[in-house]
């Protein structure tokens, strides 16, 4: 029998007792756990985690556990999620069969003095406000890209559709390898995304130490850190009707059809 577990977001409680209640009749669940709750995955053995929530809380869960994750949506967005609440008989019915498409995505090494991190979809460094406008440096094999900007945001092609995408860059498809750098409110309007293969060392270098912000978290403040490819992937389990320009046409409405002749 497969085995599972089930993290929500503490504001969707009532929706994950929900799935609880109906999953429990069918799989052995062996936690129901609060997503911003510290986890000791090694205590229990599962096949896969069932996330309750919105995007944070796939992403928060992604970064406690090795096992396959699938998101329900309970939030607003739902990038992660594959299944909607009153989809549960079908959830059910694919995890009897094992009816999922594995949807890998690669994550971020960020190496600094202090510490190393991982992110699924980004790393930032962004000044406060009490401070002036950074001066950052950005070397890579190719030489030395120099922003005058509030920030910078350097992500995965998964977190392309986040924080980068609010700033005016591109959608990456999950499956591309490149990194994407898009400062934040730079000086020169000249300055835009910059694409680079994924297997590129990026070192970064601030004027003045700045917050270091991984996947929405405040980790530390540095004036410079490096980033590379991460060896580690996440797995995300989907319908098998799942394709990513559905996903980014319902969530954002990007590539969609206007009018009915598709005109």
């Amino acid at each position: 029998m497969i085995k599972l577990g089930i993290f929500y977001r503490v504001d969707y409680v009532e929706a994950a007792k929900f799935v609880l209640e109906n999953i429990v009749k069918n799989f052995e669940v062996k936690h129901f756990t609060d997503s911003s709750l510290d986890f000791d995955e090694e205590k229990f053995s599962v096949d896969v985690n069932i996330v309750v929530g919105g995007d944070g809380t796939v992403l928060r869960t992604l970064k406690k556990v090795n096992t396959p994750v699938i998101g329900v949506k309970a939030g607003r967005l739902g990038f992660f999620s594959g299944y909607l609440l009153n989809e549960i008989d079908k959830l059910i019915q694919d995890l009897k069969d094992w009816n999922f498409i594995e949807d890998k995505r690669w994550t971020l090494r960020i190496e600094t003095k202090k510490g190393t991190y991982f992110a699924i979809n980004d790393a930032v460094i962004q000044k406060d406000v009490s401070q002036k406008i950074l001066d950052l440096d950005v070397k890579i094999t190719d030489g030395t890209f120099y922003y005058h900007a509030d920030g910078l945001v350097i992500s995965t092609p998964t977190g392309s559709s986040a924080y980068a995408l609010a700033l005016g860059g591109p959608i990456m498809l999950p499956n591309v390898e490149a990194f994407e750098i898009t400062p934040m409110a730079p000086q020169f309007l000249a300055n835009r995304s910059l694409v680079i293969p994924s297997n590129e060392r990026i070192a970064v270098r601030s004027s003045e130490v700045a917050n270091l912000i991984v996947d929405g978290d405040l980790v530390e403040q540095t004036n410079e850190f490096r980033i590379k490819k991460c060896n580690r992937t996440v797995i995300i389990l989907r319908p098998k009707s799942y394709d990513f320009s559905t996903s980014i046409k319902e969530k954002i409405g990007y590539g969609r059809k206007i009018l009915k002749n598709g005109l």
